[in-house]
């Protein structure tokens, strides 16, 4: 199940983030990002024992849509719920009335990479040394969902 994120599942968040990032958050950013009125921290949650299994925090800008974090725990991993979180994240957009979902990725995320073009995203750019511990590249992707209408 996936729902929204509350103050008591910011310390299961944080396990995750700190397995899967080298650069990882803290409590205090997440705990700013429930605060945000453009921010959406959901968690997927294991339907047994309530455990999380994963997260996604984006933020909605007007008519798009910005991907910040998707994380799955270790022990979960490789049961398709990064593609579920992917799903939910991309049904909300087109529920939203989203022209397009942006993101960045670290240039060697290649598991990262191939979910989101499984997804159909595409890229658009690279932002050198953009990542830090260690440097790397931010690779840019976008899904667009219907083009801008010129004036």
């Amino acid at each position: 199940m996936i729902r929204k994120a509350a103050a008591a599942d910011l310390p299961a968040i944080q396990q995750i983030e700190c397995e899967q990032f080298s650069n990882p958050w803290h409590l205090e950013y997440f705990a700013a990002e429930l605060a945000n009125s453009f921010s959406n921290l959901f968690v997927a949650e294991n339907s047994g024992n309530g455990s999380l299994i994963g997260y996604l925090l984006f933020w909605r800008l007007g008519v798009e849509l910005e991907l910040h974090k998707i994380a799955v725990a270790k022990a979960w991993q490789g049961k398709g719920h990064a593609s579920h979180l992917m799903e939910f994240f991309i049904q909300t957009a087109r529920s939203w009335g989203s022209e397009r979902v942006l993101l960045e990725v670290r240039a060697g995320n290649t598991p990262a990479i191939r979910l989101y073009e499984k997804f159909v995203f595409r890229s658009v750019g690279r932002r050198r040394d953009y990542y830090d511990r260690p440097v790397e590249d931010a690779l840019l992707y976008e899904l667009v969902f219907r083009e801008p209408v010129a004036d």
